[in-house]
């Protein structure tokens, strides 16, 4: 009789050591949730109290001021095991299984742990749970503390760096050259060209020596965005072109793949031979261009921001077509930035609005003013580029063209990329996490 039960009371001592070792699992995982947020406050404690609960929300005082917080949205933002898989690090439900009356348990459901993490024990399972139980979630103050605000959210997303709009007088006090081999091998190095492609919007690699060498700086960022184009592309004088690049004609400002629901949002032109006389390239800041305009002429910049262009390829047995307007604010954001534009004169279908109505003739002379602004040569940067030499721009805020040249006098052949503005950030994102992470939150 004493042996069974010797042995029964181990098999209750590993099955409780094992459902302890499980919570302790994940407590530790709950009061490590937003990892990378942490270390923000390491050796500045930030001080949590509960003020007050109602039906909706809950009122915390984080560093002696107030801010609110919905339930759903709590609830909704559970790290747990539970709510979140911990492989693929994505959510196991719904916003919309969250009951609207939920909230935490009458008197005990809520409570501030060790003066840094919210406690709540909720009072309802979610709606698609055939089980009923009491669900826990737990909170960092550090996390309180990032979804505070707007600003903190965006700033933690690495969001809120600032774009700097430029001239051509401005731009050539900058060196925006990087060398192939410390774009490549350097992560250091790479992060600075990622930096001056974000606030600049274009960069330039020298010494890229070969033929295909542009794929390996187009894959440092991320994966190449096939185009009917191809993988790559010959920007080359050729007869019976499908694409005014392709000859020697002059190309206006413009930016490409406007007829596309989704253009690229880096481009990538790297120079193999260009011995003609002409072809010069340039570039401008569209970016400075609407803001001077909504600077100057609000009225204009709002047309712009809502009159829609239609932009088409019909060629080659291809017919792409797309409808936006011209500039592309980002309404989410903090200072109501501008997000894209889209200007591509060569690739402008027929409008598709009512042009009999006023608003048509105001958004031409909008359209003219931004014209005027992108044209002048003041804030246009010129150049050849060299043997060896790539850029790479923003396809949705810098405006690139090229000169007229004498396809007699030689050869120019340059070689194109692209890939995908989602690319560009997460990589930018990840570098700065790295050498420049976030020191700290406002409250």
């Amino acid at each position: 009789m004493l042996i069974p039960r010797i042995i029964r009371l181990l098999n209750n001592f590993s099955i409780r050591q094992k459902q302890y070792s499980i919570q302790f699992s994940s407590l530790y995982r709950q009061i490590n949730i937003e990892n990378s947020f942490n270390n923000i406050h390491k050796n500045n404690q930030i001080q949590l109290e509960l003020k007050s609960v109602n039906d909706t929300h809950v009122t915390l005082i984080i560093n002696n001021k107030e801010y609110k917080y919905d339930w759903i949205f709590l609830r909704d933002s559970c790290q747990c095991h539970q709510c979140i898989d911990l492989s693929t690090k994505q959510k196991l439900y719904n916003t919309t299984d969250i009951p609207l009356t939920i909230s935490p348990q009458q008197q005990t459901g809520i409570k501030i742990l060790n003066n840094n993490i919210l406690e709540i024990y909720w009072n309802q399972s979610l709606l698609n749970e055939k089980n009923s139980h009491i669900h826990r979630s737990l909170y960092l103050s550090t996390w309180l503390q990032t979804y505070s605000t707007l600003k903190n959210i965006t700033r933690s997303r690495y969001n809120d760096r600032p774009f700097i709009n430029w001239n051509r007088n401005h731009i050539q006090q900058i060196n925006l050259h990087i060398q192939c081999n410390d774009y490549l091998y350097s992560d250091q190095k790479f992060y600075t060209a990622l930096k001056y492609l974000h606030d600049y919007g274009l960069i330039f690699i020298d010494n890229v020596q070969g033929e295909f060498t542009v794929e390996r700086l187009v894959e440092r960022i991320g994966e190449i965005r096939h185009t009917f184009y191809g993988k790559t592309w010959d920007v080359r004088n050729i007869q019976q072109a499908i694409n005014v690049a392709y000859t020697s004609q002059r190309l206006g400002l413009h930016m490409d793949l406007l007829y596309f629901e989704a253009p690229p949002g880096l481009q990538f032109l790297h120079s193999l031979v260009n011995n003609v006389n002409g072809g010069a390239s340039y570039y401008v800041d569209a970016f400075r261009a609407a803001e001077i305009l909504r600077q100057n002429d609000p009225e204009a910049f709002e047309i712009l921001c809502s009159y829609p262009v239609t932009f088409h390829y019909r060629n080659a047995g291809r017919h792409y077509h797309f409808t936006r307007p011209t500039i592309v604010l980002n309404r989410y954001s903090l200072d109501n930035r501008i997000d894209h534009i889209n200007y591509s004169p060569p690739f402008q279908a027929p409008f598709e609005s009512d042009t009999s109505k006023s608003e048509f003739r105001k958004f031409i002379r909008a359209f003219q003013y931004f014209r005027d602004l992108i044209e002048d040569q003041n804030n246009q940067l010129e150049l050849i580029l060299e043997k060896d030499q790539c850029v790479i721009f923003q396809n949705r805020r810098i405006l690139h063209a090229r000169r007229e040249f004498d396809p007699l006098s030689g050869e120019r052949w340059l070689k194109g990329c692209y890939t995908d503005l989602d690319n560009f950030k997460d990589r930018l994102r990840i570098f700065q996490e790295k050498f420049e992470p976030i020191s700290a939150l406002e409250l």
